[in-house]
């Protein structure tokens, strides 16, 4: 997540010493900052307790040629031990996978049900987004700065630190000890705003040299709990974006539902390639509106809805 440019640098900072510094980290962000009652909130964007209905067998190659290379699944009846050249699986890998990819893709549900509930972010879309993101592959690759279920980068940790408060704490707790810091993140000086980043992507690096298959499953539960909180800051900063570059509030301008597709694709894309969409688009009243204004280098946010929605849709 996080591809982030010059622009959306640049906007981050402007938003953000724009914005109250918020001493409370309550659930339920995007609700609260759209002003939308409980009741009227879509099915796919509510809170569901029920376990059953996070239950996916989705194909995911990414995952299944991760679980060969590793034996975690036997490929050995498979041409190729069930991988390609490139480490992508065959059909007959892709076959004696599914059962696993299965089984694995449906073993963080209880604690996005939890975080769900904790937060008061779609269990739905916490799951979609893990799908779209890493397919439910909890493993991190610090050459690219992409770690854990949410692929965060950086400029998300960034994202949390400003904009949720509760996060930011428990980080410095675990960098400068019991009293945390007592200045907000955007007024720490810049080798202590780096600390406390390197420190929130290390909480959700499951890397583990003791562990099987050199993976902490485990941590990848911890990786949901900061996803939730990154998305609830992503809408926080949505509202904010869209205040700024229409002078409007989100719900005089659009549905809860496209609001929430602009808090995915801010989460994506950053804040400056949304800021440059609702502008160049003319304070659009709907997604699409809003997409077509997106600049060059941001049109992947529009095609990443796309794929959000068909992990959503059965």
């Amino acid at each position: 997540m996080r591809r982030i440019g010059l622009l959306s640098v640049f906007l981050f900072f402007f938003l953000c010493a724009s914005m109250p510094y918020q001493e409370s980290t309550p659930r339920n962000v995007c609700e609260q900052v759209y002003q939308i009652r409980a009741d009227a909130v879509p099915e796919w964007l509510r809170v569901d307790g029920n376990p059953l209905h996070l239950a996916t067998s989705r194909r995911y190659d990414l995952l299944a040629g991760k679980l060969l290379a590793l034996g975690i699944v036997e490929g050995a009846n498979c041409p190729g031990s069930g991988l390609n050249p490139d480490g992508s699986p065959n059909a007959c890998g892709l076959e004696i996978a599914q059962p696993m990819v299965n089984t694995w893709q449906n073993q963080y549900d209880q604690a996005i049900l939890a975080n769900s509930l904790a937060s008061g972010v779609s269990g739905k879309v916490l799951k979609a987004v893990i799908a779209v993101e890493s397919q439910f592959w909890p493993g991190a690759d610090w050459n690219r700065g992409e770690i854990g279920l949410g692929q965060m980068t950086e400029f998300g940790a960034d994202l949390v630190l400003v904009w949720r408060s509760g996060v930011y704490q428990a980080v410095c707790r675990q960098v400068f000890g019991d009293n945390g810091c007592k200045v907000g993140y955007l007024f720490q000086d810049v080798q202590t705003q780096r600390l406390l980043r390197g420190q929130l992507l290390r909480n959700i690096d499951t890397t583990c040299q003791t562990c099987a298959y050199g993976l902490d499953i485990r941590k990848g539960e911890q990786a949901v709990a900061v996803l939730a909180e990154s998305l609830n800051a992503s809408c926080a900063q949505s509202a904010r974006t869209i205040a700024v570059a229409t002078g409007h509030s989100p719900a005089s301008l659009m549905s809860y539902e496209d609001f929430w597709r602009f808090t995915l694709a801010n989460y994506h894309s950053g804040s400056g390639c949304m800021y440059a969409a609702l502008r160049q688009s003319g304070n659009p009243t709907n997604w699409p509106g809003i997409a077509s204004g997106l600049p060059k280098g941001c049109l992947s946010g529009s095609a990443y809805i796309r794929r959000i929605e068909e992990q959503i849709i059965p």
